[in-house]
This record gives C-alpha cells, structure tokens and sequence, in this order.
C-alpha cells in the first residue's frame, strides 16, 4: 500500500509530460497521441492529467474525452427494478478480494465484438496497481465470496477523492450494475467524491451522470486526486448485495 504522497511522487518520475499535452487539445480532438508506456509512473500521471490508456493493439493511444462523463456517487439514481432484484438477492458484494478474477473476466471477448482492449500487458500493468493499492476491484458473488460463483464486478483506480472507472463485467442479469451501485455507496463511505466514467452512454445518464468540459475535469480531478481520504484501495470491504438498498 502506498500514501497519497507517495503516488503523487511516483506520477512525479513520469518523464512524459501528458498534463502540456492534454491541455493542447483542441476541442473536438479526444487522442493525445501513441506510444509511451504502462509503468506505474506513466499511468499515475497519465490519470492524474485527465488521460487513460485504450488500444487494442501497439502502439498504445491515450485519450482525454471532451466532454467527460462523470458521475458525483451521491447522485447515483437505481431503477426500481434494480432496488427490487437486490431486496431479494442472495448476492454478496466485496472489493479487493478478487482483482485479477475481475480483470481477466473484463477481457474476455463481449458478445458484440470479437476484440478485447484488455491484453496481457494492461493485465500486468493494473494488478501492479492493484498491489500497490491505487487500483481497486468489487465483486459480486452468487452467495458466500469465493467459495461461490463470481457473477459480475468491476475495477478501476482510486486516487484521492476520485474514482477512475475502467471496466465491468457480468454473468448473471444486471450483476455489474448492482457492482457499480455498491461502488456508488463506498465511495461515499470513503469520501471519494467524484466517479470518472470516462465515455458517455445512456445507461450511464439514466444512472445520474452528467458531462464535464474537459479544461473544468482537468482542474476538478487533480484538486481531488491530491484530497487524502479514507477511500478504497487496498480495503477489504464484504457486504450482502440487500444491504444497499
């Protein structure tokens, strides 16, 4: 596990400056360019400027959306329907006890596309994150966790008071959205207050998400990524999925 300071420190050693680039964008250009890295150092900084790693193969292609897609967790709408099938779910939430379970299943091939952006080099690059306690996974288990099916899940980076969505996965009907309301929930626990969803989609926006400009996501995320809270890297939360509600 590594402080708040020590992350700063590490992006600090990144020798590509993805900050000055960013900030060169025009509007309507979201790819910064390709090359670079995967090392902890890269990647912390790459967050820490508003930008994230998202190729299928080399060279890596870093992008900063504009607008961005966030989500503040206290606005976290659930649909009735959700709020039902959780009251009467056998279900167990955790987080942390099963990040590479939850990763390898975010890079299985979906039924739309035939090609995953989560190879073997992201693979390694985030468990890498994962032990050192900046990336973060929640799982949903059939019943008892670990020793039951794990149904569905989700995992991205906490640093600071902000959480950076990557990826979820399911195997049961709506696994990952119960995933990401319990996400939702321990933000606000650990005082992480603002969720980056990176891209827009409408199930997003019906779950409360708006769009930043992205020169207003730049200045918010790196005041909240330099905010020490509680938050939930390397916390080892477990929970019945009846609970959120």
């Amino acid at each position: 596990m590594i402080n708040i300071h020590q992350i700063h420190a590490l992006a600090d050693d990144c020798p590509y400056d993805f900050r000055q680039g960013v900030q060169a964008l025009p509007d309507d250009q979201e790819c910064l360019g390709v090359g670079a890295d995967l090392s902890v150092a890269t990647l912390l900084h790459a967050y820490r400027s508003g930008v994230f790693p998202w190729f299928h193969d080399e060279p890596i292609a870093w992008w900063s959306p504009n607008p961005r897609c966030v989500l503040t967790p206290s606005d976290f709408n659930p649909k009735k329907s959700l709020i039902r099938k959780a009251r009467q779910s056998t279900w167990t939430l955790t987080t942390n006890h099963a990040f590479t379970d939850v990763i390898q299943a975010c890079s299985e091939p979906r039924a739309y596309a035939d090609e995953t952006w989560i190879g073997h080099e992201m693979i390694q690059a985030y468990t890498e994150l994962h032990e050192l306690g900046v990336a973060v996974s929640v799982e949903i288990w059939q019943d008892e966790p670990l020793t039951s099916a794990l149904i569905g899940g989700l995992y991205g980076l906490n640093i600071g008071a902000m959480f950076c969505g990557e990826s979820m996965f399911h195997r049961a009907t709506d696994s990952s959205k119960v995933a990401f309301w319990g996400l939702m929930q321990l933000c606000q626990r650990q005082g992480v207050a603002l969720v980056d969803c990176q891209l827009e989609n409408s199930h997003l926006m019906s779950l409360g998400a708006s769009l930043m400009d992205r020169d207003e996501f730049l200045g918010r995320s790196d005041t909240l990524m330099r905010t020490g809270v509680a938050g939930l890297g390397g916390q080892r939360f477990v929970m019945a999925v009846r609970e959120l509600c």
